[in-house]
């Protein structure tokens, strides 16, 4: 097998193996590099650890979510590669909403989803942003918010540190940026930000972009 150098890389995973492999080949026309697999289980770790971001997109109908994000998880630690998920072939909007704010997970598609707007979206995550329906999104922005009025800055014992990660964070930033702006490794960035989440109950980035908002 090849080894991975580009800096982004999507899997395209699921139990529809055309399916997979026309969106895979549709992706690497556009210059976005594509791999179709049937399991997530078939990327190691060291794959893994020669891209700078993976984009894990997932087909909602063939793969349990949850098994992916635990398995993600569990790697995600031992590498310097920036992980997130998206789903695909989405049932419906109901669906999309219960998803959205599941850790790792940056965004979603609905099944009658154009191959256009899904470039776009991932594209779009490959530079940190969210890609969910309008409609969700607002609705997950209200539960993120009402969870982060619970908390308050007195609360919560942050270390000088992590304040410096979670304020560059709020700017946007990517793993890999925070790394930089404070020169410490990726690996430490993503240390800090495990132990920020766990110390103000955040489950991923946008409900402690929104904490720090309110308490920083």
């Amino acid at each position: 097998m090849p080894p991975f150098v580009s800096e982004h890389q999507v899997y395209v995973a699921g139990g529809q193996q055309l399916q997979n492999s026309l969106l895979a080949e549709f992706l690497g026309k556009q210059d976005v590099s594509a791999r179709s697999l049937k399991r997530i289980q078939d990327v190691t770790a060291e794959e893994l650890d020669q891209v700078g971001q993976a984009l894990f997109l997932v087909d909602f109908s063939t793969i349990d979510i949850n098994d992916t994000i635990a398995h993600l998880l569990e790697i995600d630690p031992q590498i310097d590669t920036d992980l997130f998920i998206a789903v695909f072939n989405v049932d419906e909007e109901d669906s999309l909403s219960r998803l959205a704010g599941l850790p790792m997970v940056n965004g979603g598609f609905l099944h009658d989803c154009p191959q256009d707007l899904l470039l776009k979206g991932i594209r779009a995550m490959f530079e940190g942003e969210l890609w969910l329906p309008r409609k969700v999104l607002q609705q997950y922005l209200m539960k993120s918010r009402a969870f982060n009025k619970t908390f308050s800055r007195s609360e919560v014992n942050l270390t000088d540190r992590e304040v410096e990660v979670l304020k560059v964070m709020a700017t946007g930033a990517k793993n890999s940026d925070i790394a930089r702006s404070l020169n410490l490794s990726p690996h430490t960035i993503k240390t800090h930000i495990y132990n920020i989440f766990k110390k103000i109950n955040a489950s991923n980035r946008l409900q402690a972009v929104n904490w720090a908002q309110e308490n920083l």
